[in-house]
């Protein structure tokens, strides 16, 4: 197994990181600006925004185990693995 691959799934899990800590704020506003003094509108489907809230939770949860797979195998590569 070549190092440099292991580079590369720590680059995707970072990015997966971003990208459902991105879904998650968008979904979190989109639940702050749906007020209970108003009608919600269809464009602002708060359980499609909670729901899009905790895909972007199982985003980060899935790429940080991916983030921890690669570290584990670079420790083990090195043997440095505690």
């Amino acid at each position: 197994m070549q190092v440099g691959g292991l580079g590369g799934a720590l680059s995707a899990g970072l990015a997966g990181i971003q990208k459902g800590e991105q879904q998650v704020t968008q979904a979190a506003q989109q639940v702050a600006s749906a007020s209970t003094d108003r009608p919600v509108s269809p464009n602002q489907d708060v359980a499609k925004a909670l729901i899009e809230e905790k895909e972007g939770q199982r985003q980060v949860e899935a790429s940080a185990k991916v983030v921890q797979a690669a570290d584990q195998t670079i420790g083990s590569l090195v043997d440095i693995k505690v």
